[in-house]
């Protein structure tokens, strides 16, 4: 009956278990991942711990490593598409991910959205007629200086350099539009 009951020497043996050891560090590692904000580091680690294991399988058999090896490309992919649906439903994720757990509807939200757009057009329309300095060069996009308040403005016309004497002419979509003070005015 020996032929049933093939042992491998202890020499051997240790490869195989390191393998499973390392396969286990790997889901221990991807499982702490989810909850420790670590910028990727613990996933790389169980990254390392994975390939361990598969050169732990290959220095016990080559069979055996190609096998592992199958093994995690057909099923390592699919377990993690598992593992992130279940992960997705549970309520943890739900307050992670944008758009879990909706506080206010569209409708109050796109009104309280106009009600600060506007509240900043009429901020703006103050400017109208007002003089400034333009802090950058305006082509036709810069910022300018009114009542001490720094502001992104547009040249109506060309470019406004910087330093120049600028007047605010419009005000259209929360844009200002300035044109440069003339030294006869």
């Amino acid at each position: 009956m020996d032929f049933l009951a093939q042992s491998a020497p202890i020499g051997n043996a240790s490869p195989i278990i390191w393998a499973f050891v390392f396969i286990g560090i790997a889901l221990v590692l991807f499982f702490v991942e989810i909850f420790v904000p670590s910028g990727g580091l613990i996933a790389l680690l169980g990254a390392l711990a994975v390939i361990a294991s598969l050169i732990a399988f290959f220095i016990h058999d080559v069979n055996t490593g190609l096998i592992a090896t199958g093994i995690y490309i057909l099923f390592g992919p699919v377990l993690a598409w598992i593992a992130f649906r279940i992960w997705a439903a549970s309520p943890l994720a739900k307050r992670m991910i944008l758009g879990g757990i909706v506080e206010e509807d569209a409708d109050e939200a796109r009104q309280r959205s106009m009600a600060r757009q506007q509240e900043q057009q009429s901020h703006l329309q103050s400017y109208i007629g007002k003089q400034g300095t333009a802090v950058t060069i305006l082509r036709p996009v810069g910022v300018v200086r009114i009542d001490g308040e720094r502001i992104d403005a547009m040249a109506e016309t060309g470019s406004i350099e910087a330093e120049s004497t600028i007047e605010v002419v419009a005000v259209y979509d929360n844009q200002v539009k300035v044109r440069v003070v003339s030294p006869q005015e």
